[in-house]
């Protein structure tokens, strides 16, 4: 019986000695952490990616550890995050720092915002008709000339709709449904806006 005991013992020493263990940012043996981003300069209505690296001490492999960041912006008119590190443009076009928090460990980078001027929808091909379903498009101008497609970052509003079944959704898919006359599209990002009226056929 005592033979057996030791021989349990034995085994149980041997599967502890086989554990391993990852390195969790809570244990305290950060030395630092470093933000990166994915690209240093931003159109208004594009994102970039930020990450977080933190360097251990005694040798311990540097990690990622973007999901335990506490992120801020230093100009949220900016630019801002949302709670995984993706960085949206805002309103305002100009230098931003990015910065990421754990504990008492910080580190920043700046990107430079390209600010939206400008926008207009353009204008469908062919003329409409009931029951059509159509995409629309936006171009838009930014502070720097650089004219981009940007109909995803819009918010899209459709007027004269009474009585009818004629929709619009956020990504700028127009249906016509049963309406007859004419429409007007309205897209609109803080301070920049456009409107197209469309004419539908019986």
């Amino acid at each position: 019986m005592m033979r057996h005991f030791v021989f349990l013992l034995v085994l149980l020493w041997f599967a502890g000695c086989g554990e391993t263990h990852t390195n969790d940012p809570l244990a305290g043996d950060i030395e630092r952490i470093e933000v990166d981003v994915n690209q240093t300069k931003m159109y208004a209505t594009r994102s970039v990616l930020a990450t977080a690296t933190a360097y251990y001490t005694l040798g311990v492999p540097e990690r990622n550890v973007t999901e335990y960041i506490e992120w801020a912006s230093s100009n949220t008119t900016i630019a801002d995050f949302d709670d995984i590190g993706i960085v949206g443009g805002r309103e305002s076009g100009g230098n931003v720092t990015i910065m990421g928090r754990f504990d008492e460990f910080e580190d920043g980078k700046q990107i430079e915002v390209i600010a939206l001027v400008s926008a207009r929808i353009l204008p469908p091909e062919s003329n409409l008709s009931r029951e059509q379903t159509l995409q629309l498009k936006v171009e838009g101008t930014f502070a720097d000339g650089k004219v981009l497609e940007v109909g995803e970052a819009m918010s899209w509003t459709l007027g004269g709709t009474a009585d009818s079944n004629a929709s619009i959704d956020q990504n700028g898919t127009l249906y016509t449904g049963d309406f007859n006359g004419t429409l007007e599209v309205n897209v609109s990002r803080y301070d920049v806006n456009d409107s197209l009226r469309l004419y539908v056929a019986p």
